[in-house]
């Protein structure tokens, strides 16, 4: 008699529970499932370009753990390139720059969900917060200049770290390959908040497809001397538009 009225409250236990299910909408049920979100990014942001990759899994219904990592070129505001050769072989340069700026983000954050995606060709709007140590690389410039003989002729074309006492536009041939200077390259830590509101306009629900506006801050241990005879900064703000494509896991 025990065995049998057990049984009976667990088949009744599992009756609701499948009734309540079934009040739940086909489309929370789909969402309910996915449990992780991975996905790859660029971005353009108003001091230059950065790649990213990220990773989420649900707390909640509509809140998940964010985890991301940025690999972002920082760019000074009064950078200007210019031709310093006639020649038409010669790269662009950014004459009275000392140093080129990368920085190496690693962020953690949450995703909430705003607004659901409520059909398949719908809007999903996500809020994104992340904050973290960065890695700041500070890798010095180096150009092309001409050499000369002792009569004035060039000589040839030698690559050089830029120095304001040695070089000027009448000497510089031109940028030298990104390689230079790499070895050379000084680490500043630091680091970084970034918010942004996330727009998701994939028509499939398992495939991320979506674009991103936000403001971000990198701060720095110390300040950073990119160009010569201007203001140098610890503190580096930036507004950005990113685009995503990515999966989602059950």
């Amino acid at each position: 008699m025990y065995r049998i009225a057990t049984l009976s409250l667990i088949l009744l236990f599992q009756t609701f529970l499948i009734s309540v299910f079934s009040q739940v909408p086909v489309n929370e049920k789909l969402m309910v499932r996915i449990s992780k979100e991975i996905w790859l990014g660029g971005t353009v942001h108003s001091s230059g370009f950065a790649l990213n990759y990220g990773t989420s899994k649900f707390k909640t219904y509509k809140k998940k753990s964010l985890i991301n990592v940025d690999l972002v070129s920082i760019n000074h505001d009064k950078e200007y390139k210019i031709f310093g050769s006639f020649d038409e072989n010669a790269k662009k340069f950014i004459f009275g720059k000392l140093n080129s700026l990368y920085t190496v983000r690693l962020g953690f954050g949450n995703r909430k969900i705003l607004y659901e995606k409520l059909r398949e060709n719908g809007l999903q709007i996500t809020m994104n917060y992340t904050v973290g140590p960065s890695l700041g690389l500070v890798k010095p410039v180096f150009l092309e200049v001409f050499k000369y003989d002792f009569s004035g002729r060039i000589a040839g074309i030698a690559t050089e770290r830029y120095d304001p006492e040695l070089h000027n536009f009448y000497n510089i041939y031109g940028r030298a390959s990104w390689a230079a200077g790499l070895m050379e390259t000084k680490i500043n830590p630091g680091m970084f908040f970034k918010l942004g509101l996330d727009f998701d306009y994939s028509s499939n629900r398992e495939i991320i497809n979506s674009l991103e506006v936000g403001v971000c801050l990198d701060v720095f241990s110390k300040p950073i001397i990119l160009m010569v005879e201007n203001n140098n900064y610890r503190f580096y703000p930036s507004v950005y538009i990113n685009c995503s494509i990515g999966n989602k896991f059950y």
